[in-house]
């Protein structure tokens, strides 16, 4: 006969018998077991791993679908095209390394090439400098300052680039031109910018003056911005202040943006020949031809279609060694 106990289960009784579990602080009274976790396998972690990749690639796939088509075809199409003879009409005909050779022993592939070095070399030092300085006067002026000339700056960015090439070819008219008019007002004659095969080139470079509003004004004003406020207030406390801290703290801090900016300005300019074609077409004489233009007018003009993908085959390959140049030059340094 089990015993009980007054106010408790009967001894020796199967029901009496409780068990504690961890967080139940009385032992005699009956709790239930707590639930446990189920723990997913491998093989369900990588089921659902495969359906977030497989959701993921269904957007991707179209995109990837149009930039293959659309820049990647023509760009190795491009690069095989410089080995074939073609008119765009007649079937392509192979002729190997034949059209290199005949760029490089063409009368305008030494002319062609100084100028193109010179814009780049000239663009990229002007445009840095000009840039950079910017940069730095707009991230220190006052906040509501400084946004409203950051707009201000940026703006221009918007407009297209024809508009502003017809723009600066008003300016440079040698006859009602606005700079010959400044001239004229101070008793001097203008030039003709555009027809002197010395000054056509330094023309060119005119254009975009003050040569602000550009994509690396931002990316160098990003930057600045970023740079860690404790470095600058023990900079100033060392009496680093204006140029010089420019030139000793920001600037080696920003080898980054300076290598972004670096390389977008060389490609933009190596390859842009649109300014050439509307305001001189390598003119005078072939003071300011550059490789993209007779890229141009030896496929579109001259139905030379083989011989103007072997030059743009040789404009890449300079584009890949100076941007693989600059990457190496201008790497970080711990």
């Amino acid at each position: 006969m089990p015993l009980a106990m007054a106010g408790g289960p009967a001894i020796g009784t199967p029901a009496s018998r409780t068990t504690a579990y961890p967080g139940q602080p009385h032992a005699g009274l009956a709790r239930t077991p707590p639930a446990r976790k189920t723990r997913r396998g491998p093989l369900a972690r990588r089921s659902r791993r495969f359906g977030l990749n497989r959701a993921a690639a269904v957007f991707v796939l179209p995109s990837m679908l149009l930039i293959g088509m659309f820049t990647y075809y023509p760009a190795v199409r491009s690069l095989i095209g410089g080995f074939y003879s073609w008119n765009g009409f007649s079937a392509p005909q192979y002729v190997g390394l034949s059209q290199f050779n005949e760029y490089f022993t063409s009368p305008t592939f030494g002319a062609e090439a100084k100028n193109v070095v010179l814009l780049v070399l000239g663009w990229l030092l002007i445009t840095l400098v000009a840039q950079f300085t910017a940069a730095e006067v707009v991230a220190h002026l006052p906040r509501r300052l400084g946004s409203i000339a950051k707009y201000l700056f940026a703006l221009p960015i918007v407009l297209p680039p024809v508009v502003l090439i017809d723009v600066w070819a008003y300016m440079f008219n040698p006859t009602d031109g606005l700079l010959d008019k400044i001239f004229n007002a101070f008793g001097l004659a203008g030039p003709n910018w555009l027809g002197n095969e010395h000054l056509a080139l330094v023309s060119i470079l005119l254009i975009g003056f003050p040569w602000i509003s550009n994509l690396g004004f931002l990316i160098f004003l990003g930057g600045i911005q970023n740079l860690p406020q404790e470095l600058m207030e023990a900079s100033a406390l060392d009496g680093a202040s204006g140029l010089r801290r420019w030139l000793h703290v920001d600037a080696p801090l920003l080898v980054p943006q300076f290598r972004v900016a670096f390389i977008l300005g060389g490609l933009y300019m190596a390859q842009n020949f649109v300014p050439v074609l509307l305001l001189t077409n390598g003119g005078p004489g072939n003071a300011t031809m550059v490789p993209g233009l007779d890229m141009y007018q030896q496929a579109f003009q001259n139905d030379q279609y083989g011989y103007g993908m072997a030059i743009g085959t040789l404009l890449f390959i300079a584009m890949l060694v100076f941007t693989l140049f600059t990457m190496r030059l201008l790497r970080p340094r711990t």
